[in-house]
């Protein structure tokens, strides 16, 4: 467990916390959408859990599955790629109504009346590689280059293996780039981009600089009861340990299902050791 605040840089597509050998982390982000399932039937909900239960069996002992779930009312791309489209049509009737629905969905979206739920699936792993003592800067940069390619191959390996658990359900996955990982780092620690439709964060971007530097642009402040006060918002956390001991059907969907946007929920998954939890139970 981290005493403070992780920190790294975005490399090759993937996120690198600390340094590039024992001691530090890898990380990679995938963008996951899910197909509705609200009124499917019973065997589809079922099958959809297998995969998940596939999707934890696949995690060996050093990887880390974190899954981020939040909403905004972002629909800035699509609507600008609407409004391109309307550009295009000569019909005056066509584009007067494109045009009027583009104006009231923007509006919608600048009052934050539209919801979008997101889902990220970060996958970890802790680095066990020790470079050698004495090298030359020419061997050191080949060697981290080396590292590099391997890390990135390794996460394309995982990035087919999702694929396969969920391609057949007609789940979305998308791989995230340096931009990617850090537009969400952005808007997670900058929660007033919120409400910020004309701009983009990516405009900042500067790949030589820490997540920090890029990043986190205000101290966050300690209440005295509880939470803490950042970039303009209060904020509150809630940690369960463990699950609760009544549940029923349908839970997590009316947790997800709530009529606000300034929420996330984080579910970090760390494996056992298969071998200790053998020996247990025997």
């Amino acid at each position: 467990m981290f005493e403070c605040a992780p920190n790294g840089y975005f490399v090759r597509d993937l996120i690198v916390f600390n340094h590039l050998r024992r001691g530090g982390y890898v990380s990679k982000g995938f963008i996951f959408e899910a197909p509705d399932l609200l009124n499917s039937p019973a065997s589809d909900l079922n099958a959809f859990q297998d995969q998940l239960c596939l999707l934890l069996a696949s995690l060996h002992e050093h990887q880390r599955l974190q899954v981020q779930y939040f909403c905004d009312s972002d629909f800035r791309s699509e609507l600008l790629r609407y409004q391109q489209e309307t550009e295009r049509f000569t019909n005056v009737w066509t584009k007067r109504a494109r045009n009027e629905r583009f104006t009231r969905y923007w509006q919608a979206m600048s009052e934050r009346k539209l919801r979008r739920q997101r889902v990220i699936l970060y996958i970890s792993r802790a680095l066990e590689n020790v470079p050698t003592t004495f090298q030359i800067a020419a061997a050191r940069r080949d060697y981290y280059a080396t590292l590099l390619d391997q890390l990135v191959t390794e996460y394309d390996h995982v990035f087919r293996l999702l694929l396969e658990i969920f391609g057949s359900a007609g789940a979305r996955i998308l791989p995230m780039s340096d931009l990617d990982h850090f537009r969400h780092y952005k808007r997670f620690l900058n929660p007033s981009l919120a409400e910020r439709f004309d701009y983009d964060p990516s405009d900042s971007f500067a790949e030589e600089l820490t997540i920090h530097e890029n990043c986190w642009h205000s101290e966050g402040s300690g209440q005295s009861d509880f939470g803490f006060f950042l970039d303009g918002h209060y904020h509150s956390m809630v940690v369960l340990t463990r699950w609760p001991r009544t549940t029923y059907p349908g839970i997590i969907q009316r947790l997800t299902s709530l009529r606000l946007l300034d929420y996330a929920i984080t579910v970090n998954v760390d494996p056992l050791p298969i071998t200790r939890e053998i020996s247990k139970e025997e």
